[in-house]
C-alpha cells in the first residue's frame, strides 16, 4: 500500500490536538529521559488485533499495515538496542534496521546506522531452521545473543561459528536470564535507551522486574478470534492504571485503518527492587 502523507493526531498529553501531523514526524523528535546507572530507559513497541492477539496467521508482522512497519522503524533510531526474546527469533525472525534517512541521522550522531539487536535465551539452544534466517545471515546490524551460564557450551559454539557474539549472564530462580543482570550487563555496554520488541513472555519478565518505563501499541482494527494466541502480556503485571502520552490514527478514505498509542507505565512500577 501507499504510505499516507499525514497522521491525525488525535491526543496528546502536551502537544495542541486534534491536528494533522506528517507521517515522517511521528515518533522522530521524541526525547527520551537519561537512563538511571541500574538499566538503560525501556520503551516497548508492539502490535496487537482489536481483540488482543499479537500473532495472526503464525506472525506479528501481518497484523498491522504498512504504516505500522514503518512507525516500528521511526521507534527504532532512537535506540542503542533493540531486545527481542528467542521464541520471536525461532518463530518469526530478527531483524533489526531502520529507513536509511534516519540511519543518516544516527551516523551523524557519530553512533551505528541501526541498532545493536540483542536475544534472550536460557540455552542458547536452536534448530538448524533457525541459524538459516537473516538474523544470522545479514551483516548490516550488529547482534549479541545473551544466555545464562547454564548454556551447554556445544550450544554456545553453534551460535559463535555462526558470527553470532554471546554474553552469559546470572540465571533467575526459574532458569531464565535475570533481568536485573541483563539491565546492568546492557548499561556497562552503553546501552542508555532499549526498545523491547516482545516477545509477551520477555515482556512479563520485563513489567514484573519494573523494567518499562513506556509502551507503544499499535491497535489493528481486525479481529484475530484465537483465544490461544499470545497478547501483549500473558501474565498479571500491574494493576495500576497506564498514563496515555499520545494516540494517532491511520485513515483511509474517511475509514479508521490503525490506531497508535504511547502510553506510559506507572511510577510505582518502576521502583522495584534490581536485586
Amino acid at each position: 500500500m501507499a504510505l499516507p502523507e499525514l497522521l491525525n493526531l488525535v491526543y496528546h498529553e502536551t502537544e495542541p490536538y486534534p491536528r494533522k501531523i506528517p507521517l515522517q514526524d511521528v515518533y522522530t523528535h521524541i526525547k527520551f529521559p537519561v537512563s538511571s546507572r541500574d538499566r538503560p530507559f525501556v520503551y516497548l513497541n508492539m502490535v496487537q488485533t482489536l481483540d488482543g492477539q499479537t500473532v495472526l496467521q503464525g506472525t506479528a508482522y501481518t497484523i498491522g499495515t504498512d504504516v505500522d512497519h514503518y512507525l516500528l522503524r521511526q521507534l527504532r533510531v532512537h535506540a542503542d538496542a533493540v531486545l527481542c526474546g528467542a521464541g520471536t527469533l525461532r518463530k518469526d525472525d530478527v531483524i533489526i534496521t531502520t529507513h536509511p534517512p534516519l540511519q543518516e541521522r544516527r551516523r551523524q550522531r557519530g553512533i551505528s546506522p541501526n541498532p545493536l539487536a540483542v536475544v534472550v535465551t536460557a540455552t542458547c539452544r536452536f534448530d538448524r531452521a533457525v541459524f538459516k534466517k537473516k538474523f544470522f545471515t545479514r551483516q548490516d546490524f550488529e547482534k549479541i545473543i545473551v544466555t545464562t551460564r547454564r548454556a551447554k557450551p556445544r550450544d554456545i559454539d553453534k551460535v559463535k561459528r555462526a558470527g553470532v557474539q554471546v554474553q552469559a549472564v546470572r540465571a533467575d530462580r526459574n532458569g531464565d536470564v535475570h533481568v536485573p543482570s541483563l539491565m546492568r550487563w546492557l548499561v556497562a555496554r552503553g546501552i542508555r535507551t532499549l526498545l523491547c520488541e516482545g516477545g509477551p513472555t520477555l515482556n512479563v519478565a520485563l513489567a514484573r522486574r519494573g523494567a518499562i518505563d513506556e509502551l507503544f501499541l499499535t491497535t489493528a482494527l481486525r479481529l484475530g478470534g484465537d483465544p490461544r494466541e499470545p497478547r501483549i502480556f500473558t501474565e498479571p503485571v500491574t494493576n495500576r492504571p497506564l498514563d496515555l502520552v499520545s494516540e494517532f490514527r491511520f485513515e483511509d478514505d474517511g475509514r479508521v485503518r490503525e490506531l497508535y498509542f504511547r502510553f506510559r507505565f506507572p511510577e510505582s512500577d518502576k521502583s522495584r527492587p534490581s536485586s
